[in-house]
């Protein structure tokens, strides 16, 4: 089994920027796990975590003042983590033109284009600026710059772009303009590897001392995409998830097995895979740090992709928690996240305007009678050796509050379908729902 060289975990902290203590304090825990690389993803379209000197405009709130951000760099070192960052500079960039200063630069007339406009040139000059100053406060050698689910080709100069090229060379053209960018701060570039997937001529169009992120969140992940960026000359981080768009209150089974799968490729495939990163996307899917036991898993696998994941996550609740009944608890939270159905199974359990409830069949009562039984046990395990908690208790209950919610919603649904749904249910709600947001 090969060595890696990056054993890394991205934090989404553009969509939510956490309190900073929160940063502080995951840096001890995951070099415990395993990781020796963060993954900044500090920019994409909710916001922009850093202040720019030059733009100031673009920070969102609570964002990192550079000043924070380069003493957070050197807590990171000091755990014996680098800290790699992301600038999105194509598509996820609202954070730019959603401000009334850049609007003009928007790539969008109608439609899912999220991107800003890859020909202007004011564009150019404000990722100059950003790419400039971010190399001055991250000492790592790799600058990520993104480049992920761009859709574009709405404003008036690209349309008229397209008439004389395919939009295959102005996406091409494009990384290369952000490689010199990157190239001239003295940095190695990294991006995300979709668009090469779906139109392979870019991947001879752009330098190949590029480093290809290539991202695949499914249960049957494999090895042929990571084949295809090698033998086209690239070096590949391969990335799992510990949460995906589709993930809410808990990180569930699919989770588990990319995370070991998308390692054994890793290390299986070759001198030019350098790597992996646990990609822990939109935090505020999750209750507030319940995605960390599977980020343990990931540290874990990333170094040996057969470890035991009941013995990881047993020790995740040691430290984490110090209980007693150690065994008990890891075994609930595996099993939890099991069970933990993904946000399109889950939301038609609930009753919203964009998404009204409908009764179930008679197959889908059977499964969610299943399923809140099944939570009720899980439930009643966290709240019995809720009095051992030692440290960190309020991410402890967030565990019990995962399993009393999935069975609540199943257990309204079931309600709503025999005709019973009253008060009560509604009451019980009203509780969870404040156990939520305290």
């Amino acid at each position: 089994m090969q060595g890696l060289q990056i054993k890394g975990v991205m934090l989404d902290m553009a969509r939510v920027t956490e309190k900073h203590s929160y940063y502080d304090s995951l840096l001890p825990r995951l070099a415990s796990w395993g990781y020796n690389t963060i993954f900044a993803h500090f920019t994409d379209d909710e916001g922009c975590a850093m202040q720019f000197k030059r733009r100031p405009a673009l920070a969102t709130p609570h964002a990192y003042t550079q000043d924070e951000m380069r003493a957070w760099v050197r807590k990171a070192a000091r755990c014996g983590l680098s800290v790699i960052p992301e600038i999105e500079s194509f598509g996820h960039t609202n954070y730019i033109h959603d401000r009334k200063k850049y609007r003009h630069l928007r790539e969008q007339t109608e439609g899912l284009y999220n991107a800003i406009n890859p020909l202007a040139r004011e564009t150019h000059a404000i990722m100059a600026d950003l790419v400039e100053e971010t190399a001055k406060i991250f000492d790592s050698p790799f600058i990520h710059m993104g480049l992920d689910e761009v859709n574009f080709g709405a404003s008036r100069q690209v349309i008229a772009a397209l008439k004389k090229k395919e939009k295959w060379q102005l996406f091409a053209e494009h990384v290369c303009r952000m490689h010199k960018l990157v190239t001239k701060a003295g940095r190695r570039m990294m991006i995300w590897g979709d668009h090469l997937l779906s139109e392979p001529r870019i991947a001879d169009a752009i330098p190949k001392d590029i480093v290809i992120c290539d991202w695949h969140y499914q249960r049957d992940v494999a090895a042929d995409t990571v084949r295809f960026f090698t033998k086209c000359g690239f070096d590949v981080i391969c990335c799992p998830a510990s949460n995906r768009s589709s993930d809410i209150i808990l990180p569930n089974a699919v989770t588990q097995i990319n995370l070991q799968r998308f390692a054994r490729i890793a290390h299986a495939g070759g001198r030019r895979v350098m790597g992996l990163m646990n990609t822990v996307w939109c935090p505020q899917r999750m209750l507030h740090g319940n995605e960390q036991f599977a980020m343990a898993l990931g540290g874990a696998w990333f170094n040996d992709p057969e470890a035991d994941p009941r013995e990881v996550v047993a020790a995740f609740v040691k430290d984490m928690f110090g209980v007693s009944s150690v065994a008990s608890v890891a075994k609930a939270i595996l099993k939890l996240s099991a069970i933990m159905p993904v946000r399109q199974e889950l939301r038609p359990l609930l009753d919203s305007d964009d998404l009204p409830a409908q009764p179930l069949t008679a197959l889908e009562c059977k499964h969610a009678e299943q399923l809140a039984a099944d939570a009720e046990k899980l439930a009643a395990v966290f709240h019995a050796r809720k009095t051992g908690v030692k440290t960190n208790a309020a991410l402890y209950g967030n565990y019990a509050l995962a399993a009393d919610l999935l069975s609540w919603a199943c257990r309204i649904a079931l309600a709503r379908t025999d005709g019973s749904l009253g008060k009560v249910h509604l009451s019980e709600g009203k509780k969870l729902l404040a156990r939520c947001v305290r």
